[in-house]
C-alpha cells in the first residue's frame, strides 16, 4: 500500500495531483451535482411514466424512447377514381374547399393495407413523379420541433457570425467613440432575454408595431402590414431577427479579441507585398481567425439548439400550427404543460445526446485546427 501511493501520490507528481484537486475540486463537485446527476436522474425517469399528479409511476422500458424515434416513409394509396362523396375512415378524399386530402385514421388503416402504422401519425405529406409519400412518426410533433431547430441553426449561425465579423472590423478600426459603438453593440447580450422578447413582442405588432409602420413608411404604403408572430409561415423567421439582434454582441466581441491578436507585422508585410485591403483580409485576417470563427460557429451552434426563452414569451404555444416548436419548449410543454415527467425526460435525454454530438465534432474540428498549425 505505502509502494502504491508512493508510487502514485509521492514527490513532485504526488503534489501536483493535490494541488490539482484542490483547486479544481469545488468545480468538479458543482459540474457532478448540477450536470452530471441531473443527466443520470434524467435517464432513469426516462425509462418511467412518471407524472406531477403523484400517480403510482412503472416502469416503462425503452418505449418512450420508441414512441420518439420511431419515424418512417410510406407511399399512400393511389388515389381512387372516382373519389368517395364522403371522408372514410381512411383514405383519399376531396374537401369543402375542393382540396385533395389524405384522412389519416387508425380506424380505417387496416382496410387500405396500412394496418401495422396505426400508432403513427402523418408529419408531412409529399409526392415524387404522382406518386403520394408521407413521412409518418410515432410523436411528429418531436420531429418537427427538431427540424425547426435544425432551420434556425442553419440559418442564425451563419447569418450571425459572417454579421458579427463584420461589425468586429468595423469596431476595430481607428474611429471616433468606437467604445460607444462596442456598448451599443453588446448591450443586448447583457439584458435578459424575457426582457428583449416582450419588446419586440410590440414591434411585431400587426397594427401598432413600430416594424410595420416602418415598412408602410419606407415603401409608401405598399409593404404591409404583416402578422409577423401570427403567420406560420412568418414566425420563425421574425424570431430568428430577433435572435440575431440579440445574441450578434456576444461574438463580436470574440471576434474583436481575435483580430487585436493578429500582429499589425502580418498586415504591413503583405502591403509591402502590395497586397490591398480585400487580399489582407483574405489571405491574413480570415487564416488567422480561423480556430477563432471555428469557436465561434460552434458554440453558436450549441447556443441555438437550446432556443426557448424567445419561443416561450413571443409565440407560447409553439406558434401558429407549432411553427416555432423548439425541443427544448417541447420538452416542457410535455414535462409541465402536461405531466408527463416520464416522456419529457426522454426528450430531453435526446437532446443532451444531440448537443455530446455537436461537442465532440467541436472538439475534433478544433484539434484538427491546432494539429494544421
Amino acid at each position: 500500500m505505502h509502494t502504491f501511493y508512493q508510487q502514485h501520490f509521492g514527490g513532485q507528481r504526488g503534489r501536483d495531483f493535490l494541488i490539482a484537486m484542490f483547486m479544481g475540486g469545488p468545480a468538479f463537485l458543482l459540474l457532478g451535482l448540477f450536470m452530471i446527476w441531473p443527466v443520470i436522474r434524467g435517464i432513469d425517469l426516462s425509462r418511467t411514466n412518471q407524472r406531477f399528479d403523484g400517480a403510482q409511476a412503472a416502469n416503462v422500458g425503452w418505449s418512450n424512447y420508441d414512441k420518439i424515434l420511431s419515424v418512417n416513409v410510406i407511399r399512400l394509396p393511389d388515389i381512387p377514381d372516382p373519389l368517395p362523396e364522403e371522408a372514410p375512415a381512411a383514405g383519399w378524399y376531396r374537401s369543402n374547399d375542393g382540396e385533395l386530402i389524405f384522412r389519416w385514421r387508425a380506424r380505417g388503416l387496416e382496410e387500405i393495407g396500412l394496418g401495422q402504422y396505426a400508432d403513427y401519425e402523418i408529419a408531412r405529406q409529399f409526392s415524387i413523379r404522382d406518386n403520394q409519400y408521407a413521412v409518418i412518426a410515432k410523436d411528429p410533433l418531436f420531429w418537427k420541433a427538431l427540424l425547426n431547430n435544425f432551420y434556425f441553426v442553419l440559418i442564425v449561425v451563419p447569418v450571425q457570425t459572417a454579421l458579427a465579423l463584420l461589425l468586429a472590423l468595423l469596431i476595430n478600426q481607428k474611429l471616433p467613440y468606437r467604445n460607444v459603438f462596442r456598448t451599443l453593440y453588446f448591450s443586448p447580450v447583457a439584458t435578459a432575454m424575457v426582457i428583449i422578447a416582450v419588446v419586440w413582442l410590440f414591434l411585431y405588432n400587426p397594427q401598432y408595431g413600430l416594424i410595420n409602420q416602418m415598412l408602410d413608411t419606407l415603401s409608401g404604403g405598399q409593404l404591409g402590414p404583416y402578422k409577423w408572430l401570427q403567420s406560420s409561415k412568418m414566425a420563425m423567421p421574425a424570431i430568428m431577427i430577433m435572435s440575431i439582434w440579440q445574441g450578434v454582441g456576444f461574438q463580436m466581441i470574440i471576434f474583436l479579441a481575435g483580430l487585436q491578436d493578429i500582429p499589425e507585422d502580418l498586415y504591413e508585410a503583405s502591403g509591402i507585398d502590395g497586397a490591398n485591403a480585400w487580399q489582407k483580409f483574405r489571405f491574413v485576417t480570415l487564416p488567422m481567425l480561423r480556430n477563432t470563427t471555428i469557436f465561434v460557429v460552434l458554440t453558436t451552434t450549441i447556443l441555438a439548439f437550446r432556443l426557448f426563452d424567445q419561443v416561450n414569451v413571443m409565440t407560447p404555444d409553439g406558434g401558429p400550427n407549432e411553427s416555432t416548436a423548439t425541443m427544448v419548449w417541447y420538452a416542457i410543454r410535455r414535462g409541465w404543460g402536461q405531466s408527463e415527467v416520464g416522456y419529457a425526460s426522454a426528450v430531453s435525454i435526446v437532446f443532451v445526446g444531440i448537443v455530446l454530438i455537436i461537442s465532440l465534432i467541436q472538439r475534433g474540428v478544433i484539434r484538427s485546427g491546432d494539429a494544421a498549425e
